[in-house]
């Protein structure tokens, strides 16, 4: 039931008055030093992405809350999805699991809105009124929304629907919507470039749209965004000074063994913005040619991308289409939402916090013999106060490491599973320079934490 207009006045002037409509009360923002991003008390935010490009559409109101409640157990902060999707991938396009359209006026881009929004009521409860439902959902689990209005890419990387003439009052009334949401991180594109002037004028006009719909004018503080390119590419090439661009997103689909480096790429690139690897190869992907994608490799993209500098969202093959693509499926995305590679992901998360990544940047410097290349590659970070020392070895290996940048003679070292989480120590002779480390005989990868105490 609907709440009377005099309590709704009554609701909104009370959040008015103590500020709690305020759209930046639980943003998400740029840290001060321009690396990574910060919830609204300071903290350093861990983004654990996982793309659910097909969740506003192909899900039920208790698919969605199995879905979320499962990503959010197992470590996950942010989810990607698409608002609306006109590609052959998720089918049918334009249209959600319960036959609700998104749009009256496909031209024009003008949605499809129908009085009330009791789910019981299928007149009532139209397209729109689901993605309210699924975002808050999202909310409740305590997980962002990157969240693309249009998922538009179709073959030969030409544009579907959205055009300079219908991307500012799109925009606009998204912004005006879901201006309120404090786990929205807006994201322009969807697996396109924007390689011409046409083509940045429309995504232009479109964070125009969204931030006049939020703020009332083109204050972009109010929005956090960033922008979804095609394989091969990142948002720096088209917005490195766009005003609406707050962190860059690459992808490197099959070309995953090029992620240290192509992260560390826009890590050094000038102005400074936090650094999104948004999609490698999908675990269990039939489409890859360097498939099989397991859990291994899925583990390393995530060490690579962190290690270079960066934050990580992971894709499952399975479960990104929810099961309308059948090209793309090798099991049931209920099953596979829970494969090896998602637990994996919940001890890269527990790891990474554990170790406080946002006080380390990347030195390469650190491995005197044995850094490797592309699959075997390994990598190594030094704490800002030069105390600590985090290695990721790829593969079983040995290397040898320079430990006289640690500024202490009392050292210690610990050794942990990517696959488990499990750990065990390591001794370390205070007298050398440098030393080898061998990992562990019969773990696949390894992570090696060397402190100062």
């Amino acid at each position: 039931m609907k709440a009377s207009s005099s309590f709704r006045v009554y609701v909104l002037f009370y959040f008015l008055i103590f500020g709690i409509a305020n759209s930046s009360y639980a943003q998400l923002s740029v840290s001060e030093n321009h690396r990574y991003l910060v919830d609204e008390k300071g903290k350093a935010y861990f983004w654990l992405g996982d793309t659910g490009w097909g969740l506003f559409q192909k899900l039920t109101r208790k698919e969605v809350d199995f879905y979320l409640k499962t990503r959010a157990k197992q470590g996950f902060t942010t989810i990607h999805a698409a608002a609306v999707h006109k590609n052959p991938f998720i089918t049918p396009e334009l249209e959600n699991i319960y036959g609700d359209k998104a749009f009256e006026d496909e031209v024009k881009m003008i949605p499809a809105i129908t009085p009330g929004n009791d789910p019981s009521d299928p007149i009532a409860y139209d397209y729109w009124d689901h993605v309210d439902f699924i975002i808050d959902r999202a909310e409740k689990y305590g997980l962002q929304i990157v969240f693309l209005p249009l998922f538009n890419m179709k073959e030969g990387d030409g544009y579907n629907l959205i055009n300079e003439s219908n991307a500012l009052n799109f925009g606009k009334f998204l912004g005006e919507r879901y201006g309120s949401k404090t786990n929205i991180i807006w994201c322009m594109g969807g697996d396109v470039l924007a390689d011409n002037d046409t083509k940045k004028s429309i995504w232009n006009e479109l964070a125009k749209g969204v931030n006049l719909g939020v703020a009332g004018d083109k204050d972009y503080s109010n929005t956090l965004m960033t922008f979804h390119t095609r394989g091969g590419h990142t948002s720096s090439e088209y917005f490195k000074n766009a005003p609406w661009i707050d962190f860059h997103m690459l992808q490197t689909w099959d070309l995953y063994t090029s992620i240290y480096e192509t992260v560390s790429r826009d890590y050094n690139k000038n102005p400074i913005a936090p650094i999104l690897h948004g999609e490698g190869a999908y675990e269990d992907g039939p489409e890859y040619p360097t498939k099989p994608i397991t859990a291994h490799k899925i583990r390393k993209q995530a060490y690579w991308a962190a290690f270079a500098g960066g934050m990580h969202t992971y894709g499952n093959t399975n479960v990104w289409n929810f099961g309308s693509n059948p090209k793309y499926v090798t099991e049931d995305w209920k099953v596979a939402v829970s494969s090896e590679g998602a637990r994996n992901m919940k001890v890269f998360s527990k790891l990474m916090q554990d170790i406080e990544w946002w006080k380390f940047e990347p030195n390469q410097s650190l491995i005197l013999e044995g850094q490797n290349e592309k699959d075997s590659l390994n990598v190594a970070m030094l704490s800002s106060d030069s105390k600590e020392i985090v290695i990721y070895f790829s593969e079983k290996d040995e290397i040898k490491v320079d430990i006289s940048l640690l500024q202490n003679e009392n050292l210690k070292a610990v050794w942990f599973d990517p696959k488990t989480g499990k750990k065990q120590n390591e001794k370390i002779n205070q007298a050398q320079e440098s030393m080898i480390f061998k990992s562990p005989e019969a773990w696949e990868d390894a992570l090696l934490w060397i402190k100062s105490y």
